[in-house]
């Protein structure tokens, strides 16, 4: 099952400014690079994510853009590796990530 071509809600965010990006701390930083290589390469990155109100867990997710969301939040789209619909993470919220090496084909 293919998911649609653009996440729902993907027309009003927009891509964050320089400004926006400087004002990143370094592990945001780092975190944007890796996941910068994953969407390039088509890798299925591994986030450590903190949920609002439940801890944290482990995402396996093929992302695909980073955007600025409505709410003005940095975030990167993707689509979790097990499920078939758009999600999109806070950067701010990442704890970390890692390329996990396996290659997806996209479908947007």
């Amino acid at each position: 099952m293919a998911v649609s071509p653009k996440p729902p809600g993907f027309e009003t965010s927009r891509d964050p400014t320089e400004d926006e990006l400087k004002a990143l701390s370094t592990i945001t930083h780092q975190v944007l690079d890796v996941l910068e290589q994953c969407i390039g390469d088509h890798h299925v990155a591994a986030v450590d994510y903190r949920k609002p109100q439940d801890g944290q867990e482990t995402i396996r997710f093929r992302p695909a853009f980073i955007r600025t969301s409505s709410a003005h939040n940095i975030v990167v789209w993707g689509v979790p590796d097990s499920d078939h619909h758009w999600m999109e993470l806070r950067l701010d919220r990442i704890l970390g990530v890692r390329d996990t090496g396996d290659v997806f084909e996209p479908t947007w």
